[in-house]
């Protein structure tokens, strides 16, 4: 399987020159637009990329794209809530009508008081652009309002992630290539109302001892919903990547220099960065490498336990050894606040990509002796992959992934009941495969009720191998119904 990594090496020649620009701003024009109902429309432009949320009140939310072409645009984003006869209710679309333009790259946080940041990056072809803007409801996706103008300064800004603290306060993280020949590095933004007023942007990429060849990228973002904010970012140094914690305990005006997490890594990708009251859990993959470093992956964590100021080492979650030759990846975490913790990946031990779980009962310090199977056809004879996990609040776990035991891709569940002397319940065919179409790379998330909401990407080989088009479908199970 191909995966996807950052061009470290060979991409940017060496920087001389950093310019900052900081803006104090208000954000310009507005719209408002009230919810409506969602209608598949006939002939949709491919749909990708589902992702399932739940707010703080139970609501469950699904976000996703149209795939456009970057030169011609088309592409755009999409916010549909959960409505209580397991129908979806369009809340939110962001379709830019420019030629050359679209909306991508989203990200969503929730508020303690039903307010919720859809933050993207708004790209032009030409002249070339990639803005960083909001979208954002204070009424829990009843009406929202859509800003024109942008969060960064530098017309350079891309995969924005937000999160909320008390009283509207919204800070917002980005990766942006300002710096010459597009170097990358990672800002941050406060707004004190919202969004409607802005203060000065923050270079949070910057160390005591600093080079013009330092690059940063990929922020993740977390809030307790008061005055506490950490952003974890993927960055490079001598030559190797690691993931670094920035934190802010005053609501976003000031942060700490970054932290390094990942102890000797060397190429790291794909983090889970989760929390749980004061305890956290950093869940990736890296290179198991000699000289050369052209190992296979592995996933590591690390964890905290006084709300991100001190971590642990990091260790191996998965039992393979150190010298095989079998790739680990596409993680997947939860973290309880009693310490309980579960990681869920794929790797090909036993010939195909088979799907494991591990746990740890320390918060993520030290994992079990086992790593338990959950694909319940014969070892390594189909390609299992792309786990996603949720925990609900009764203390549940559900597992979703994506199988070709039957040809094309089909979504396969397993759930485990409450409770640390549980075992994992029989696997479940959430959606079959279909001649000529594949569901893949689900998502899950527990709603009200008990309900277990799942998602995924149909991709449609009916028009052809050079015509396929993509579409988003989704599906509510009730565990609980006989």
């Amino acid at each position: 399987m191909q995966r996807r990594r950052y061009c470290w090496t060979g991409c940017f020649a060496l920087v001389t020159t950093l310019t900052v620009v900081l803006v104090i701003g208000r954000a310009g024009a507005q719209t408002s637009t009230p919810g409506i109902q969602w209608q598949q429309p006939a002939g949709a432009a491919d749909e990708i990329s589902p992702h399932l949320f739940s707010s703080p009140d139970g609501q469950v939310f699904r976000l996703w794209q149209r795939a456009g072409d970057l030169r011609t645009g088309g592409g755009g984003i999409f916010l549909a809530a959960a409505s209580p006869d397991d129908s979806w209710r369009k809340v939110l679309e962001i379709l830019p009508k420019e030629a050359g333009v679209n909306a991508l790259d989203p990200g969503i946080g929730f508020g303690s008081s039903n307010e919720i940041a859809v933050v993207y990056q708004w790209r032009r072809h030409s002249p070339r652009t990639k803005q960083v803007r909001l979208a954002r409801s204070l009424d829990g996706g009843k009406t929202w309002t859509q800003l024109s103008l942008p969060i960064e300064s530098s017309g350079k800004g891309f995969t924005p992630k937000p999160a909320w603290g008390r009283g509207h306060n919204l800070v917002v993280a980005w990766a942006d290539e300002r710096r010459v020949d597009k170097a990358w590095d990672v800002y941050v933004r406060r707004s004190p109302d919202g969004g409607s007023t802005w203060e000065q942007e923050q270079l949070l990429s910057r160390f005591p001892r600093w080079s013009e060849a330092d690059l940063a990228v990929a922020p993740e973002i977390l809030s307790d919903g008061q005055d506490k904010f950490w952003i974890v970012w993927l960055g490079l140094r001598n030559g190797r990547s690691s993931y670094y914690l920035s934190r802010s305990s005053d609501g976003g005006r000031t942060w700490t220099d970054p932290l390094s997490l990942t102890g000797q890594s060397l190429s790291v990708f794909g983090q889970r960065f989760i929390r749980a009251g004061e305890r956290f859990l950093l869940v990736w993959q890296d290179t198991v490498a000699g000289l050369d470093r052209t190992g296979p992956d592995h996933i590591y964590a690390a964890s905290s336990t006084d709300s991100g100021v001190t971590w642990s080492a990091p260790v191996r979650v998965v039992h393979l050894p150190p010298d095989a030759k079998v790739a680990a990846g596409s993680p997947t975490a939860v973290l309880v606040q009693d310490g309980e913790a579960f990681v869920a990946w794929q790797d090909g031990r036993n010939g195909r990509d088979d799907i494991f779980v591990g746990r740890s009962l320390d918060g993520g310090r030290t994992w079990g002796p086992e790593d338990v199977r959950l694909d319940a056809d014969e070892p390594g004879t189909a390609i299992s992959r792309f786990p996603s996990m949720a925990r609900a609040e009764d203390g549940r776990l559900a597992i979703a992934w994506e199988d070709d035991r039957a040809g094309h891709e089909g979504i396969y569940l397993r759930i485990r009941p409450a409770g640390r002397t549980s075992t994992w319940g029989p696997e479940l065919l959430v959606v079959p495969p279909v001649q000529k179409k594949a569901a893949r790379t689900p998502s899950i998330v527990w709603g009200r009720g008990g309900a277990l909401y799942v998602a995924w990407q149909v991709w449609d080989f009916e028009p052809g191998p050079s015509a396929v088009t993509r579409k988003v479908d989704s599906r509510v199970i009730w565990p609980d119904k006989k």
